[in-house]
Protein backbone atom coordinates (compact mmCIF):
# COMPACT_ATOMS: atom_id res chain seq x y z
CA UNK A 1 0.00 0.00 0.00
CA UNK A 2 1.18 3.53 -0.79
CA UNK A 3 1.78 5.80 2.23
CA UNK A 4 1.86 9.57 2.40
CA UNK A 5 1.98 11.53 5.72
CA UNK A 6 2.19 15.18 6.68
CA UNK A 7 3.56 16.42 9.99
CA UNK A 8 3.68 19.92 11.59
CA UNK A 9 6.92 20.91 13.33
CA UNK A 10 7.71 24.22 15.04
CA UNK A 11 4.82 26.07 13.40
CA UNK A 12 6.06 25.06 9.94
CA UNK A 13 4.71 22.39 7.61
CA UNK A 14 7.35 19.76 7.06
CA UNK A 15 7.02 16.45 5.27
CA UNK A 16 8.31 13.36 7.02
CA UNK A 17 8.27 9.78 5.86
CA UNK A 18 7.13 6.89 7.99
CA UNK A 19 10.13 4.82 6.90
CA UNK A 20 11.17 2.40 9.62
CA UNK A 21 14.12 0.60 8.07
CA UNK A 22 15.46 -0.52 4.73
CA UNK A 23 13.69 -3.68 3.66
CA UNK A 24 14.38 -5.85 0.64
CA UNK A 25 10.71 -5.73 -0.32
CA UNK A 26 10.26 -1.95 -0.01
CA UNK A 27 11.09 1.24 -1.84
CA UNK A 28 10.83 4.76 -0.42
CA UNK A 29 9.88 7.48 -2.91
CA UNK A 30 10.06 11.26 -2.60
CA UNK A 31 7.66 12.61 -5.19
CA UNK A 32 7.06 16.17 -6.36
CA UNK A 33 4.07 14.94 -8.35
CA UNK A 34 0.51 14.74 -7.03
CA UNK A 35 -0.26 11.35 -5.55
CA UNK A 36 -3.48 10.87 -7.51
CA UNK A 37 -1.58 11.27 -10.80
CA UNK A 38 1.07 8.63 -10.19
CA UNK A 39 -0.95 6.24 -8.01
CA UNK A 40 -1.87 3.93 -10.94
CA UNK A 41 1.81 3.56 -11.85
CA UNK A 42 2.88 2.88 -8.29
CA UNK A 43 0.09 0.38 -7.72
CA UNK A 44 1.01 -1.45 -10.92
CA UNK A 45 4.67 -1.53 -9.88
CA UNK A 46 3.71 -3.02 -6.51
CA UNK A 47 1.56 -5.69 -8.12
CA UNK A 48 4.15 -6.51 -10.78
CA UNK A 49 7.21 -6.70 -8.54
CA UNK A 50 5.71 -7.35 -5.07
CA UNK A 51 7.86 -4.44 -3.81
CA UNK A 52 6.00 -2.25 -1.33
CA UNK A 53 5.96 1.46 -2.17
CA UNK A 54 6.23 4.05 0.62
CA UNK A 55 5.39 7.45 -0.86
CA UNK A 56 6.04 10.93 0.46
CA UNK A 57 4.53 13.78 -1.55
CA UNK A 58 5.62 17.38 -1.22
CA UNK A 59 6.98 20.47 -2.85
CA UNK A 60 10.36 20.07 -4.48
CA UNK A 61 12.10 22.64 -2.28
CA UNK A 62 10.90 20.95 0.93
CA UNK A 63 11.81 17.41 -0.05
CA UNK A 64 15.18 18.33 -1.53
CA UNK A 65 16.01 20.29 1.61
CA UNK A 66 15.10 17.29 3.73
CA UNK A 67 17.14 14.97 1.50
CA UNK A 68 20.14 17.26 1.88
CA UNK A 69 19.75 17.70 5.65
CA UNK A 70 19.32 13.98 6.32
CA UNK A 71 22.51 13.15 4.44
CA UNK A 72 23.68 9.57 4.91
CA UNK A 73 20.80 8.97 7.33
CA UNK A 74 18.20 9.52 4.60
CA UNK A 75 15.92 6.58 3.82
CA UNK A 76 14.76 7.99 0.48
CA UNK A 77 15.47 5.72 -2.48
CA UNK A 78 13.84 7.53 -5.40
CA UNK A 79 13.28 11.17 -6.32
CA UNK A 80 10.40 11.59 -8.77
CA UNK A 81 10.16 15.10 -10.23
CA UNK A 82 7.41 16.91 -12.11
CA UNK A 83 10.02 18.79 -14.14
CA UNK A 84 13.70 18.19 -14.83
CA UNK A 85 14.35 21.79 -13.77
CA UNK A 86 13.46 20.83 -10.20
CA UNK A 87 16.66 18.78 -9.97
CA UNK A 88 18.75 21.72 -11.15
CA UNK A 89 21.79 22.17 -8.85
CA UNK A 90 21.00 19.00 -6.88
CA UNK A 91 23.16 16.42 -8.64
CA UNK A 92 25.15 15.98 -5.41
CA UNK A 93 22.08 14.37 -3.84
CA UNK A 94 21.86 11.65 -6.50
CA UNK A 95 23.65 8.44 -7.48
CA UNK A 96 23.87 6.79 -10.92
CA UNK A 97 21.31 4.20 -11.94
CA UNK A 98 22.33 0.98 -13.67
CA UNK A 99 22.47 0.48 -17.39
CA UNK A 100 19.73 -1.82 -18.63
CA UNK A 101 18.43 -3.02 -21.98
CA UNK A 102 15.43 -0.67 -22.28
CA UNK A 103 17.65 2.41 -22.14
CA UNK A 104 18.30 1.97 -25.83
CA UNK A 105 14.67 3.01 -26.40
CA UNK A 106 15.17 6.39 -24.71
CA UNK A 107 16.90 9.13 -26.75
CA UNK A 108 20.27 10.05 -25.25
CA UNK A 109 19.07 13.67 -25.03
CA UNK A 110 16.51 12.57 -22.43
CA UNK A 111 18.93 10.94 -19.98
CA UNK A 112 21.89 12.19 -18.05
CA UNK A 113 25.31 11.34 -19.47
CA UNK A 114 26.32 9.92 -16.09
CA UNK A 115 22.97 8.21 -15.43
CA UNK A 116 22.04 10.61 -12.63
CA UNK A 117 18.55 11.23 -14.01
CA UNK A 118 16.24 9.74 -16.61
CA UNK A 119 13.27 11.36 -18.34
CA UNK A 120 10.18 9.16 -18.08
CA UNK A 121 7.53 11.31 -19.79
CA UNK A 122 7.30 14.42 -21.95
CA UNK A 123 5.06 17.44 -21.75
CA UNK A 124 4.91 20.72 -23.61
CA UNK A 125 3.98 24.29 -22.78
CA UNK A 126 1.18 24.66 -25.29
CA UNK A 127 -0.60 27.71 -26.64
CA UNK A 128 -4.37 27.47 -26.17
CA UNK A 129 -7.03 29.31 -28.13
CA UNK A 130 -10.80 29.38 -27.65
CA UNK A 131 -13.77 29.39 -29.97
CA UNK A 132 -13.94 33.17 -29.50
CA UNK A 133 -10.28 33.86 -30.33
CA UNK A 134 -10.20 36.26 -33.25
CA UNK A 135 -6.56 37.37 -33.21
CA UNK A 136 -4.49 35.29 -35.69
CA UNK A 137 -2.76 32.43 -33.88
CA UNK A 138 1.04 32.84 -33.87
CA UNK A 139 3.17 30.09 -35.38
CA UNK A 140 6.59 30.91 -33.98
CA UNK A 141 7.61 32.15 -30.55
CA UNK A 142 9.28 35.04 -32.31
CA UNK A 143 5.85 36.19 -33.49
CA UNK A 144 5.02 37.21 -29.92
CA UNK A 145 7.01 40.41 -30.44
CA UNK A 146 4.32 41.64 -32.83
CA UNK A 147 2.05 44.44 -31.49
CA UNK A 148 -1.13 42.47 -32.25
CA UNK A 149 -0.35 40.09 -29.36
CA UNK A 150 -0.06 42.76 -26.70
CA UNK A 151 -2.70 42.44 -23.97
CA UNK A 152 -4.10 39.16 -25.35
CA UNK A 153 -2.67 36.51 -22.98
CA UNK A 154 -3.62 34.81 -19.72
CA UNK A 155 -0.55 33.29 -18.05
CA UNK A 156 0.40 32.09 -14.58
CA UNK A 157 3.39 33.72 -12.84
CA UNK A 158 6.30 33.97 -15.28
CA UNK A 159 8.61 32.83 -12.46
CA UNK A 160 6.84 29.48 -12.14
CA UNK A 161 9.08 26.53 -13.07
CA UNK A 162 6.87 25.61 -16.06
CA UNK A 163 7.45 29.04 -17.63
CA UNK A 164 11.09 29.15 -16.60
CA UNK A 165 11.69 25.80 -18.31
CA UNK A 166 10.06 27.15 -21.47
CA UNK A 167 12.25 30.26 -21.39
CA UNK A 168 15.40 28.19 -20.90
CA UNK A 169 14.33 25.95 -23.78
CA UNK A 170 13.98 28.97 -26.05
CA UNK A 171 17.39 30.30 -24.99
CA UNK A 172 18.82 26.87 -25.82
CA UNK A 173 18.07 27.41 -29.51
CA UNK A 174 20.76 30.13 -29.61
CA UNK A 175 18.53 32.27 -31.80
CA UNK A 176 17.58 35.68 -30.44
CA UNK A 177 14.35 35.69 -32.46
CA UNK A 178 13.05 32.87 -30.24
CA UNK A 179 13.72 34.56 -26.91
CA UNK A 180 13.77 38.35 -27.48
CA UNK A 181 10.11 38.68 -26.41
CA UNK A 182 10.75 37.25 -22.92
CA UNK A 183 12.10 40.48 -21.45
CA UNK A 184 8.90 42.25 -22.50
CA UNK A 185 6.54 39.34 -21.79
CA UNK A 186 4.32 41.42 -19.51
CA UNK A 187 3.16 43.37 -22.55
CA UNK A 188 1.33 40.20 -23.63
CA UNK A 189 -0.83 40.10 -20.52
CA UNK A 190 -4.50 40.96 -20.26
CA UNK A 191 -4.34 40.73 -16.48
CA UNK A 192 -1.85 40.29 -13.67
CA UNK A 193 -0.51 36.68 -13.57
CA UNK A 194 -2.26 34.60 -10.91
CA UNK A 195 -3.57 31.11 -10.35
CA UNK A 196 -2.73 27.79 -11.96
CA UNK A 197 -2.71 26.60 -15.55
CA UNK A 198 -6.30 25.46 -15.10
CA UNK A 199 -7.24 28.99 -14.05
CA UNK A 200 -5.72 30.43 -17.23
CA UNK A 201 -7.74 28.03 -19.36
CA UNK A 202 -10.88 28.93 -17.45
CA UNK A 203 -10.30 32.63 -18.15
CA UNK A 204 -9.66 31.85 -21.80
CA UNK A 205 -12.89 29.85 -22.13
CA UNK A 206 -14.77 32.75 -20.49
CA UNK A 207 -13.48 35.12 -23.16
CA UNK A 208 -11.25 37.13 -20.83
CA UNK A 209 -8.24 36.68 -23.12
CA UNK A 210 -7.37 35.53 -26.63
CA UNK A 211 -4.62 33.06 -25.71
CA UNK A 212 -3.28 31.15 -22.72
CA UNK A 213 -0.11 29.22 -21.98
CA UNK A 214 -0.62 25.95 -20.12
CA UNK A 215 0.88 22.48 -20.06
CA UNK A 216 -0.74 20.43 -22.78
CA UNK A 217 -2.21 17.65 -20.59
CA UNK A 218 -4.61 20.05 -18.88
CA UNK A 219 -6.89 19.82 -21.90
CA UNK A 220 -7.24 16.04 -21.47
CA UNK A 221 -7.80 16.50 -17.74
CA UNK A 222 -10.67 18.89 -18.43
CA UNK A 223 -12.11 16.69 -21.18
CA UNK A 224 -12.15 13.66 -18.86
CA UNK A 225 -13.31 15.52 -15.76
CA UNK A 226 -16.37 14.31 -13.86
CA UNK A 227 -17.37 17.97 -13.59
CA UNK A 228 -19.61 18.93 -16.51
CA UNK A 229 -18.45 22.56 -16.33
CA UNK A 230 -14.89 21.40 -16.93
CA UNK A 231 -15.96 19.33 -19.93
CA UNK A 232 -17.96 22.24 -21.32
CA UNK A 233 -14.95 24.49 -20.87
CA UNK A 234 -12.70 22.00 -22.68
CA UNK A 235 -15.08 21.91 -25.65
CA UNK A 236 -14.34 25.60 -26.25
CA UNK A 237 -10.55 25.18 -26.30
CA UNK A 238 -8.00 24.21 -28.93
CA UNK A 239 -4.32 23.36 -28.53
CA UNK A 240 -1.52 24.82 -30.66
CA UNK A 241 2.22 24.15 -30.71
CA UNK A 242 4.47 27.15 -31.19
CA UNK A 243 7.87 26.58 -32.82
CA UNK A 244 11.31 28.05 -32.58
CA UNK A 245 13.00 29.31 -35.73
CA UNK A 246 14.22 25.78 -36.47
CA UNK A 247 10.64 24.51 -36.57
CA UNK A 248 11.04 22.65 -33.26
CA UNK A 249 8.93 22.88 -30.11
CA UNK A 250 10.64 23.16 -26.70
CA UNK A 251 9.65 20.39 -24.30
CA UNK A 252 10.05 19.57 -20.62
CA UNK A 253 10.24 16.15 -19.00
CA UNK A 254 9.25 14.47 -15.79
CA UNK A 255 12.27 12.67 -14.39
CA UNK A 256 13.34 9.97 -11.98
CA UNK A 257 16.60 9.66 -10.05
CA UNK A 258 18.08 7.53 -7.28
CA UNK A 259 18.91 9.25 -3.99
CA UNK A 260 22.60 9.24 -3.10
CA UNK A 261 22.21 7.19 0.08
CA UNK A 262 19.32 4.98 -1.07
CA UNK A 263 19.10 2.01 1.31
CA UNK A 264 17.15 0.03 -1.29
CA UNK A 265 19.23 0.84 -4.36
CA UNK A 266 18.45 -2.46 -6.09
CA UNK A 267 14.72 -1.84 -5.80
CA UNK A 268 15.26 1.75 -6.96
CA UNK A 269 16.92 0.46 -10.12
CA UNK A 270 14.03 -1.93 -10.68
CA UNK A 271 11.61 0.99 -10.34
CA UNK A 272 13.47 3.06 -12.94
CA UNK A 273 13.53 0.11 -15.31
CA UNK A 274 9.80 -0.33 -14.78
CA UNK A 275 9.01 3.32 -15.61
CA UNK A 276 10.28 2.95 -19.16
CA UNK A 277 8.71 -0.44 -19.73
CA UNK A 278 6.06 -0.66 -22.43
CA UNK A 279 3.24 -0.99 -19.89
CA UNK A 280 4.31 2.03 -17.81
CA UNK A 281 4.89 4.21 -20.86
CA UNK A 282 1.42 3.36 -22.13
CA UNK A 283 0.00 4.38 -18.76
CA UNK A 284 1.75 7.75 -18.97
CA UNK A 285 0.04 8.28 -22.31
CA UNK A 286 -3.41 6.92 -21.52
CA UNK A 287 -3.87 8.03 -17.89
CA UNK A 288 -1.70 11.15 -17.60
CA UNK A 289 -1.97 12.36 -21.22
CA UNK A 290 1.81 12.79 -21.32
CA UNK A 291 4.03 11.72 -24.19
CA UNK A 292 6.10 8.54 -23.76
CA UNK A 293 9.87 8.99 -23.93
CA UNK A 294 10.26 5.68 -25.76
CA UNK A 295 8.27 6.80 -28.80
CA UNK A 296 8.92 10.55 -28.85
CA UNK A 297 10.51 10.39 -32.27
CA UNK A 298 7.24 9.02 -33.67
CA UNK A 299 5.21 11.92 -32.27
CA UNK A 300 3.30 13.57 -35.11
CA UNK A 301 1.77 16.56 -33.28
CA UNK A 302 5.02 18.51 -33.16
CA UNK A 303 8.75 18.09 -33.60
CA UNK A 304 10.35 18.15 -30.13
CA UNK A 305 13.52 20.15 -29.55
CA UNK A 306 15.35 17.20 -28.00
CA UNK A 307 18.78 18.82 -28.15
CA UNK A 308 17.52 21.66 -26.00
CA UNK A 309 16.57 19.52 -22.99
CA UNK A 310 20.02 19.15 -21.45
CA UNK A 311 21.23 22.50 -22.76
CA UNK A 312 18.32 24.33 -21.13
CA UNK A 313 19.26 23.09 -17.65
CA UNK A 314 22.37 25.24 -17.75
CA UNK A 315 20.31 28.23 -18.87
CA UNK A 316 17.74 28.31 -16.07
CA UNK A 317 19.60 31.05 -14.17
CA UNK A 318 19.77 33.17 -17.31
CA UNK A 319 16.08 32.57 -17.97
CA UNK A 320 15.22 33.74 -14.47
CA UNK A 321 17.37 36.85 -14.87
CA UNK A 322 15.66 38.02 -18.07
CA UNK A 323 12.07 37.12 -17.28
CA UNK A 324 9.59 39.57 -15.70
Amino acid sequence: MIKSKLYLLFLFSVLSADFTFANQSEINIYSFRKQELIAPLLNDFEQTTKIKVNLVNGKSQELLRRLNNDGAQSLADIVLSADLAQLHNHRHLLQPFNDFAQLINVPTQLRDTNNLWLSVSIRGRALFTSDTTHVPTPIYYGDLQQPQYQETFCVRDWQHSYNQTLFAGLLASNNNQDSAWIQHANKLLVKRPSGSDRDQLRSLAQGKCQFAFANHYYLAMLQNSQNKRDRDMASKLSINWLKNQQGLTPISTTTVAIAKYAPNADNANRFIEYLISDSAQKMYASLLAEYPVTSVIKNSEFKPALEGVKRSIGLLDQAKAISP
